[in-house]
């Protein structure tokens, strides 16, 4: 570590700094997302832990007081700071090693969290669409809402990357607002305007606890 880094009299100072230090560490992955050929975010580096180790000195100094003073003797203080710091006057210090580890931890304190699955089944020239939602542990939601909708900007930027016009206005959801059943799931039909091209590319939403997923649905 260096003495950029340990900077402080009191031992939180350092450990502040190495969780700060941490926590930007983080942030600069999050912002920085892996992503597919789709230009979707496809993943994100997380760091599951820390291990650091401290060699700090200690040292114990006494506050200099008046001569013949009548206030209470003053009690030592104990400052931290890096080894090979030079002493101060009136203080007594001994090296100190300390270990620990910074762990991440769950959302929500480990709570299990929604999971979203999209399924799209062409029928004739609409689709039935389906959503799957359950949580980590694989047990079904029941009685929540989805929020599904049709993501015309992603879908214009993917078929005009390959050439072909964004989606018309008659291309729609019959239904955006979902309830799951008991098993976890809900249907609806995506409608395609009969002056749709084959090939265009529909890039479906879903929303659930601020949960998102995203299905590309390609007509033919």
């Amino acid at each position: 570590m260096t003495n950029q880094v340990a900077q402080g009299q009191d031992l939180d100072d350092f450990l502040i700094n190495l969780a700060d230090g941490l926590s930007r560490a983080q942030s600069k992955l999050n912002n920085n997302p892996v992503v597919n050929a789709f230009g979707q975010e496809a993943l994100v580096y997380h760091i599951p832990k820390m291990e650091f180790e401290l060699h700090l000195k200690m040292t114990s100094a006494t506050p200099q007081q008046q001569p013949q003073s009548r206030l209470p003797l003053l009690k030592p203080k104990l400052a931290f700071s890096p080894i090979g710091a030079a002493d101060t006057p009136n203080s007594s210090s001994a090296s100190s090693t300390i270990k620990g580890v910074m762990v991440a931890t769950p959302i929500d304190g480990g709570r299990p969290q929604p999971k979203l699955t999209l399924a799209a089944t062409a029928q004739n020239r609409n689709a039935l669409i389906e959503v799957t939602g359950s949580n980590s542990l694989g047990e079904p939601l029941t009685d929540q809402t989805i929020e599904l909708n049709i993501d015309r900007e992603l879908s214009q930027k993917l078929n005009k990357n390959e050439g072909r016009p964004a989606l018309k206005r008659g291309t729609k959801l019959q239904q955006s607002s979902l309830s799951l059943s008991e098993d976890g799931k809900a249907q609806t039909q995506l409608l395609v305007s009969s002056s749709e091209p084959s090939g265009q590319l529909i890039a479906l939403i879903a929303d659930l606890f601020s949960k998102t997923e995203t299905l590309l649905y390609r007509h033919k």
